[in-house]
């Protein structure tokens, strides 16, 4: 009977050597009751405390005008209770009918037994009770870790969905090599983005003295006027001037603005972007197109710094002088030169005059790549927008040649228009040839060329496009 180390039980019996004998077979399974001898005495103790088990001797269900069964605790049923009596009272238990008491307890009997018996199930009852107790705390812990991790994995998802859309709006994005191109790049892809509804962007203009909204393209695109600063900037955008980007940024296109901060080379931003969003972003989807964006704008920034004029370039009347000295007086020149024509590129720019061909770009980085790729030995001329010349040493024009054809082969023109969401066709891919050591057979190269363009733009046809 361990469970009864802490039972407490209330007596109310008439005869207190009743009571002792009662009070005794308690005392041995380590329960100590509370004696009471009159039922107004137990009555005024009910309404203070709750007894686990209350004994009540038939004798005293009532009391003047006081009866038992119509204690507050009897009739909502918070008090447990059995009932003792004795052959001689035995009519008596006529008056607890109807009660739901725990058993009922005989004087002439084995008094230990029965107190057992009856003490064991309140004992059992009451454990049940701490269990059921304990299993709703624990139904609701799991509840709420249930909820907790529903909650995260909502979270979690909406994560990988918002990661996952900007993943793909930064491989849209593509390569720029130059400040222009990043801003007219950054308002198309925004404006292609199915996430944002409408958005403008603000930077510093070049004496530092105004946030101004860049001219842009884009239909979700929305200039802002311009703002003009108390004091000159030339370290990003101070927080005073950006408190007032986005007063006027919450006038123009609305509240709960996304705003992504462009950062340079200094601790403010260079650039901020108010995008009026139509589905809910994670701030690490966020945090993670800031970085990216970011990272896209040092990079142009550190091209811009480190621009410079190729050493390998020519113009293009050193070449034909050079071409010349060749034929006409045989001069030993450790060169060859190969044509590379792009008119095909050059029509299909024509043909889609709608979509935005960033020229500068393309040729810094057809330069750039090829010098590497044919060492810096390599000479590079261009004749318009048309043709490049490029001198390859002799002693390597079996090889380089192959390098070069294999290069412009596999070049991706697509990048350098604005729009990208359109296939090139592999015929746009330039003609690579050699050329004879001759100025005029060069220029005559060329205007075969011309004439070859004209030609096909009188016919009309325009088989380079596949969309």
């Amino acid at each position: 009977m361990e469970k009864a180390k802490n039972f407490q039980i209330a007596l109310l019996i008439e005869d207190i050597s009743e009571a002792k004998i009662i009070s005794d077979g308690l005392r041995e399974i380590g329960v100590y009751a509370h004696y009471y001898q009159d039922l107004d005495d137990l009555w005024v103790s009910l309404n203070t405390y709750t007894p686990d088990l209350c004994i009540v001797d038939v004798k005293k269900m009532s009391q003047k005008n006081l009866l038992f069964k119509q204690h507050p605790k009897v009739k909502n049923n918070s008090l447990k209770f059995s009932f003792y009596y004795k052959k001689s009272t035995q009519i008596l238990l006529n008056s607890t009918n109807g009660m739901a008491h725990y058993g009922l307890i005989r004087g002439e009997l084995s008094i230990n037994d029965q107190l057992k018996a009856i003490v064991k199930r309140r004992c059992d009852e009451l454990d049940l009770v701490e269990q059921n107790k304990t299993l709703k705390l624990r139904i609701e812990r799991l509840k709420s870790r249930s909820n907790s991790l529903t909650k995260n994995i909502e979270q979690s998802q909406e994560t990988l969905a918002g990661l996952e859309s900007v993943v793909s709006l930064m491989n849209d994005f593509g390569q720029v090599s130059d400040l222009d191109s990043f801003k007219s790049r950054m308002s198309y892809v925004l404006s292609q983005w199915k996430a944002c509804d409408t958005f403008g962007f603000y930077q510093l203009n070049s004496t530092g003295q105004k946030l101004v909204s860049p001219q842009a393209r884009g239909t979700k695109f929305n200039t802002l006027p311009d703002l003009w600063l108390s004091q000159n900037s030339d370290a990003g955008i101070k927080r005073y001037a950006l408190e007032m980007a986005f007063d006027v940024a919450y006038g123009v296109l609305g509240d709960e603005l996304t705003v992504l901060k462009v950062h340079g080379k200094s601790d403010d931003p260079d650039m901020v972007i108010f995008l009026q969003m139509n589905q809910k972003m994670s701030l690490v989807s966020l945090q993670y197109l800031e970085e990216k964006l970011s990272s896209t704008y040092r990079k142009v920034l550190l091209e811009s710094l480190n621009e410079k004029t190729m050493d390998n370039s020519q113009d293009i009347f050193s070449v034909l002088h050079t071409l010349d000295e060749q034929q006409f007086f045989k001069a030993q020149i450790d060169k060859r030169f190969v044509l590379v024509d792009f008119s095909e590129l050059i029509n299909l720019v024509k043909q889609r005059n709608g979509n935005r061909f960033y020229w500068k770009t393309f040729s810094r980085e057809f330069v750039t790549e090829v010098s590497a790729i044919l060492g810096s030995e390599t000479v590079i001329s261009n004749y318009g927008a048309d043709y490049f010349l490029i001198g390859i040493e002799k002693s390597k024009i079996e090889e380089n040649f192959n390098k070069l054809k294999a290069y412009t082969q596999d070049f991706q023109y697509w990048r350098y228009f604005e729009d990208t969401s359109f296939i090139v066709g592999n015929d746009v891919s330039p003609v690579v040839r050699f050329i004879s050591p001759s100025s005029v057979n060069l220029l005559r190269s060329l205007d075969d060329g011309f004439q070859d363009i004209m030609a096909t733009a009188r016919s009309q046809h325009t088989p380079h496009l596949e969309v």
